[in-house]
C-alpha cells in the first residue's frame, strides 16, 4: 500500500487529539505473525517468563540468521536450466534448513530471566551518582571553556541547518572495515504501513539466546568509506569537510542544554583540516553499562526484537544487532560542514532501494511503554527530544512507534510525525540544540589550531560536566585515545 500524503495526515498524531477519527483510522489488515483468533492478549505466567508460557506463539520456521558468506553464497545462485539442477538446488537448501533448525535447539542461555509482568518499581531507574572523571577534577580549569547557559538563551539564536545522504553502507560490525559493504543488503523494509493497526508481538521470544551490547564507538566504518571515495571528498590534500563523527556524538553534545546527571568526554583530533570526533565513555557511563539490571538489558533486546517483526513474515528467532545500514550525510551548519553516519532502523513498505534505483522514505522505530499516543507526554519530557534530535539528523520524517503493556507483548502500532514532536515540545526547540552545536564546533575550531603528527600525537579531549554546565578540555598523549588507525592515516600521508 502506498503511503500517500493524505493517508499520512489522516493517521497523524494531531488526529488522535480528540478532534475526530478519520474514516480508515484502524487497518484491518491480517498481521503474518498471528491470526486473527490469537490476538487477544494471552494468559502469561506471572513468575517466570519463557517461550513456552506463550502457547499462541509458535517459534518462527525461520531460524538464525545467516552469516555474510551464506548470503553471497545464496546470491551466487544461478537460475536452473533443467530438472536435474532444480532437484539439486532444492535438496542442497533442505540439508541446509534441517542443520540450522537442529542448531537452534543447541544454542547456549546467555541472558538472565526476568519475572513478568514488570512491577511499577522495577521500571524506575535508581537516582545516578556522578562519578568524578580522573582527568577533569572540579578543580580543573582548562584554558578556555564554555559555559552551557539555559535552553532558552539558544532559542532565539537562528543558525541555518540543511543536510543530504551522500552515501551509504552495510556493515556486519562497525569496528571492522573487513566487513563493510557499500549496498543495501542489512536495510530492513516495513511489512506494515504507516496507519494505526492492533497485532500481538512477545518481544521475549528468543530473549534468553541474546544478551545485547552497545554497538563500538570505532569510527572505522566511516573510515573505509571514504577511502572508497577518497577523490570525492579530498580535494588539494585537505578533507572537504570540516567534522566528521558519528550521529549519537552529535546527539551527546546537543543534549548538554537540559542533561544534569550524566557527562561525556570526547576525543577530537584534527587531520588534515578536519575534526575527527570519537566518544571515550567515562567512569559514570561505564558504571551505568557494567551495572545493567536484567530488565534494562532485557528492555534493549526488545527494541532489536521489535525491528524484526515489522520488517518480516517469518522473522528469525534471534535479532541481529550488529548487521546494521548506515547512511552518511553531509550537512551545513552554519559555517561549519559536517559528514556524520546514521544508523537506519528500516524503510517503507513501498520503497525501492537498489543499484538501478533509489527511491524511498526512511522510517524510525520505537517502542515505548503506552495504550495509545495520548498517554506520551511529548510536551515537557526530555526523552522525546532525544527521538527528534536523532530523527531530525538523519532527515527522517516519520517514525513508527510500538505500543507494548507489562509482559513485553506489543499490541499496537501508530505512526507519529516528527514535526509533531517538535511543534508539542515547551522544555526545548529546534533551534536551541542547532544554535547549541554551532557554538561547541566553533569552539573546538578556535580551540585546535593545528593538525595531529607523529612526533606529538596530540588528542584533544572534551569534557562536558553536569554539575559545573561546563565543558572543558585538554590535551593528552596517552596511547588509548589514539583513534585514527594507521591504515587511514598513512592513505593520507
Amino acid at each position: 500500500m502506498y503511503e500517500s500524503r493524505q493517508t499520512w495526515q489522516a493517521t497523524s498524531f494531531y488526529d488522535c487529539t480528540g478532534r475526530g477519527r478519520p474514516t480508515g483510522f484502524c487497518v484491518e489488515n491480517k498481521s503474518p505473525h498471528v491470526s486473527p483468533l490469537k490476538l487477544t492478549p494471552c494468559e502469561v505466567s506471572q513468575t517466570i517468563h519463557s517461550c513456552e508460557s506463550v502457547p499462541e506463539l509458535e517459534p518462527p520456521s525461520v531460524p538464525l540468521s545467516s552469516d555474510d558468506y551464506e548470503e553471497d553464497l545464496e546470491e551466487n545462485y544461478e537460475k536452473p536450466n533443467n530438472n536435474t539442477t532444480n532437484i539439486f538446488i532444492e535438496k542442497t537448501k533442505d540439508v541446509k534448513q534441517v542443520k540450522k533448525k537442529q542448531e537452534k535447539h543447541n544454542l547456549p542461555v546467555v541472558s538472565t530471566t526476568i519475572e513478568l509482568p514488570l512491577k511499577r518499581d522495577e521500571k524506575q531507574r535508581l537516582t545516578l551518582v556522578l562519578l568524578p572523571c580522573l582527568q577533569f577534577l572540579e578543580s580543573y580549569n582548562s584554558p578556555s571553556e564554555i559555559v552551557v547557559d539555559y535552553w532558552r538563551r539558544y532559542h532565539t539564536i537562528r543558525v541555518s541547518f540543511s543536510q543530504k545522504e551522500i552515501g551509504f553502507v552495510s556493515t556486519a560490525d562497525r569496528a571492522d572495515r573487513t566487513r563493510c559493504r557499500e549496498d543495501y543488503r542489512y536495510l530492513k523494509k516495513l511489512i506494515y504501513p504507516l496507519e494505526q493497526k492492533k497485532v500481538h508481538f512477545d518481544l521475549n521470544v528468543g530473549a534468553e539466546y541474546l544478551e545485547v551490547k552497545e554497538p563500538p564507538a570505532s569510527l572505522d566504518s566511516m573510515l573505509w568509506w571514504i577511502l572508497r571515495h577518497k577523490n570525492e571528498v579530498f580535494i588539494d590534500k585537505k578533507f572537504t569537510f570540516d567534522f566528521l563523527s558519528w550521529r549519537g556524538t552529535l546527539r551527546k553534545i546537543m543534549s548538554s542544554l537540559f542533561d544534569s546527571v550524566l557527562d561525556w568526554r570526547i576525543g577530537i583530533i584534527r587531520w588534515k583540516g578536519c575534526h575527527f570526533l570519537s566518544v571515550f565513555h567515562t567512569e559514570t557511563e561505564l558504571k551505568i553499562e557494567n551495572e545493567q539490571t536484567p530488565i534494562e538489558k532485557r528492555m534493549q533486546y526488545w527494541g532489536h526484537k521489535f525491528e524484526d517483526y515489522i520488517t518480516s513474515d517469518k522473522p528469525p528467532i534471534i535479532p541481529s544487532p550488529k548487521k546494521i545500514f548506515s547512511t552518511l550525510n553531509k550537512a551545513t551548519l552554519g559555517r561549519h560542514i559536517l559528514l556524520y553516519s546514521c544508523e537506519i532502523d528500516a524503510c517503507t513498505m513501498n520503497s525501492r532501494y537498489n543499484e538501478e534505483e533509489k527511491q524511498g522514505t526512511y522510517v524510525e522505530v520505537k517502542i515505548t511503554y503506552a495504550k495509545h499516543l495520548l498517554d506520551l507526554n511529548t510536551a515537557s519530557s526530555r526523552k522525546y527530544a532525544k527521538w527528534w534530535q536523532q530523527c531530525y539528523l538523519a532527515g527522517i520524517n516519520h517514525m513508527l512507534l510500538g505500543f507494548r503493556n507489562d509482559y513485553g507483548v506489543v499490541e499496537c502500532l501508530q505512526p507519529l510525525g516528527v514535526k509533531d514532536i517538535e511543534m508539542r515540545a515547551k522544555t526545548w526547540s529546534a533551534s536551541s540544540f542547532i544554535s547549541f552545536l554551532d557554538e561547541f564546533c566553533s569552539f573546538v575550531r578556535r580551540t585546535i589550531t593545528k593538525d595531529w603528527s607523529h612526533e606529538e600525537n596530540d588528542v584533544h579531549l572534551f569534557y562536558y560536566s553536569p554539575n559545573e554546565k561546563k565543558i572543558k578540555w585538554r590535551i593528552s598523549n596517552e596511547e588509548q585515545y589514539q583513534f585514527l588507525p594507521d591504515w587511514f592515516i598513512n592513505e593520507f600521508s
